[in-house]
């Protein structure tokens, strides 16, 4: 009965698990309402960032050094996008990420 029940509450805490809504880029876009020349100018530059985040990592410089970097890629991605989609859509964009 012990293993019946211990069976029972893994496949329940399982199927919570997995009933988790993952966000991506891609949800991030068809929540805001893009248009696909939007959403591929905006896919290819989430890709660029993310490259040069991971050669910045490779670098294995300093903790604060290496965040300083990053941030500074994030925030010129972001300006690039913002360019692109403009400030309404940028803004549904980012209200899809805080959800919870």
């Amino acid at each position: 009965m012990k293993k019946l029940a211990l069976l029972f509450f893994a496949l329940l805490l399982t199927i919570s698990v997995s009933a988790q809504q993952k966000k991506n880029f891609a949800g991030a876009t068809a929540a805001a309402g893009l248009t696909k020349q939007e959403t591929v100018e905006a896919t290819a530059i989430n890709k660029e960032k993310t490259t040069q985040i991971k050669a910045i990592r490779k670098q294995q410089l300093a903790k604060d050094v290496e965040k300083e970097k990053i941030k500074e890629v994030k925030k010129a991605a972001s300006n690039k996008i913002k360019k692109i989609v403009g400030k309404e859509k940028f803004k549904a964009m980012n209200a899809y990420w805080k959800k919870k």
